[in-house]
């Protein structure tokens, strides 16, 4: 059964990533690309039997365009900000996933970020150039400032290139706070557990209202642990039981 899933997911992501690309030869800035992203996320988290509990969507009204920062502790936590918010939303990623035939390019033409982790200077330029762009059209860029996937679940120490986008753009700053995706489907697993996981978004900050970048980052961050180990137990304990 669980290969079956698999092949059903595999398979969904390549069609849909077909229906993107058709889609956007249509629809060239990219206005409907988010609709063919949740829809994607939705499906894929429903044949995994996964539920996301959502909180904070009221937080959005300062959303599009914001820098939407978010922890990385599993695979499923891009599916799951995808279907949790409902906002137009651009990834950065890393370049050799261009190379996955459909998919790689549905992601360059939806407008998302590609670059290259081995020369840090050019990925910059890149980020600055195409964020540029995004947010123009009024649409968001998400990140996970940790920059790595937490191996124990905790939240680690935050990276300042995300924040230097938001400081330049005077944009907003949108934390969703990630719980339950590793209980889920844990570093190095193939599976997913079915389970319910949570979704927080807190209310947006600007870095203008702190004396610098890293009080911004260390606020975020503190308010993203605090509501991590107010839930995370509760639902570690419904998904592992």
């Amino acid at each position: 059964m669980i290969y079956v899933k698999t092949a059903l997911l595999m398979l969904y992501t390549f069609l849909l990533s077909i229906v993107a690309l058709i889609q956007g030869v249509f629809d060239r800035p990219g206005k409907h690309h988010g609709k063919v992203q949740r829809q994607w996320a939705r499906v894929v988290l429903r044949l995994a039997g996964v539920k996301v509990d959502v909180e904070g969507l009221e937080n959005l009204k300062d959303a599009n365009p914001a820098l939407i920062v978010m922890n990385h502790e599993s695979a499923l936590d891009i599916p799951v900000a995808i279907a949790a918010l409902p906002i137009s939303l651009r990834f950065i990623f890393k370049r050799e996933l261009l190379q996955i035939p459909f998919f790689g390019w549905a992601l360059w033409q939806g407008k998302h970020i590609p670059i290259n982790r081995s020369k840090p200077k050019q990925a910059i330029q890149t980020i600055n150039k195409k964020s540029a762009e995004i947010f123009q059209r009024g649409y968001n860029i998400i990140i996970a400032p940790e920059g790595t996937r937490s191996v124990d679940g905790k939240i680690g120490k935050f990276k300042k290139g995300g924040f230097k986008i938001a400081e330049q753009y005077n944009l907003p700053v949108i934390a969703i706070t990630m719980i339950g995706n590793r209980f889920c489907n844990p570093k190095g697993a193939m599976t997913i557990i079915p389970g319910t996981v949570k979704a927080l978004i807190h209310p947006a900050v600007k870095i203008s209202d702190f004396d610098d970048i890293d009080h911004c980052m260390n606020f975020i961050r503190e308010k993203m642990i605090d509501m991590k180990n107010k839930h995370e137990k509760t639902l570690e304990e419904a998904i592992c039981a």
